[in-house]
């Protein structure tokens, strides 16, 4: 059997029904209709399309109650989604638009692509997050320094980093430094660095970050930890939590194939 067999192609544009089990139970089904539509049209997978789903669609397909797939189309309608009128169906004009250019700006060693403001939202030593803690090698609900720094650009925002520290390393920054500068710059400039590592994951963060990046809570973020390395002996000098913008120009990452690790390409 071929994959053609096993998966003919739909003999329309509209979407399959029985996805009932897509929803559950824990949150609100329209916030979740809500949710899984806009998904599919920032994707784009609306453009050019006819046929979008209407109410009854919507309700037959997820098993919902007519009021819940019309409150989901109604918030989508709102933000202007998908348009509705009497008497025809709903239609989605969203097109997405193209990725930002300009090159990532995660992290520099130097001013060139440097974020334009860093503005210091909370410094002081106090209780640091439990990862950050054990990256430490001391137990969660120790007191390490931190900064959570928001960045940003043309006074536009790309992303707010949040610093941790030993006390006796956060505590040799000025804020004039912590003002104008990026952190691996300043501990560039007082130790040697030996590594910085990097891992990516979708988060959900605080009230503080969402805030200062200006995004909605339902909007997906991805989130950099990053752990500075340096010194005589390598120690770790810093773990570091970057929230990304949405709209921030990402790594681009090449696979080197004979190895069989990624990195970040110029």
């Amino acid at each position: 059997m071929t994959w053609q067999d096993a998966f003919p192609a739909p003999s329309s544009p509209r979407p399959g029904k029985g996805d009932a089990d897509v929803l559950g139970p824990d949150v609100p089904m329209q916030v979740q209709l809500y949710r899984q539509l806009r998904a599919e049209i920032l994707d784009g997978l609306w453009v050019g399309r006819t046929g979008f789903p209407g109410e009854r669609d919507l309700a037959e397909r997820y098993g919902v109650s007519l009021i819940t797939s019309r409150r989901a189309l109604e918030r989508l309608a709102r933000e202007g989604l998908v348009v509705r009128g009497r008497g025809r169906r709903a239609t989605s004009p969203y097109v997405p638009p193209e990725p930002p250019g300009n090159g990532p700006v995660w992290f520099v060693l130097d001013s060139k692509g440097s974020p334009d403001a860093f503005q210091p939202l909370r410094v002081g030593i106090e209780t640091a997050p439990a990862e950050a803690c054990r990256a430490f090698g001391l137990t969660p609900g120790s007191a390490l320094w931190q900064c959570v720094q928001s960045h940003e650009r043309e006074g536009k925002p790309l992303l707010v980093s949040h610093h941790v520290q030993a006390p006796e390393v956060g505590a040799r920054h000025t804020l004039e430094e912590l003002r104008t500068q990026q952190m691996l710059q300043i501990l560039s400039g007082r130790y040697e660095i030996t590594a910085v590592r990097r891992s990516l994951r979708a988060d959900n963060p605080s009230p503080l970050v969402r805030r200062h990046l200006g995004i909605a809570p339902d909007t997906p973020v991805l989130t950099a930890v990053i752990r500075v390395h340096g010194g005589p002996s390598g120690e770790l000098l810093e773990w570091v939590r970057l929230t990304a913008h949405p709209e921030l120009p990402l790594p681009d990452d090449a696979l080197d194939l004979a190895t069989g690790r990624w990195s970040q390409t110029d």
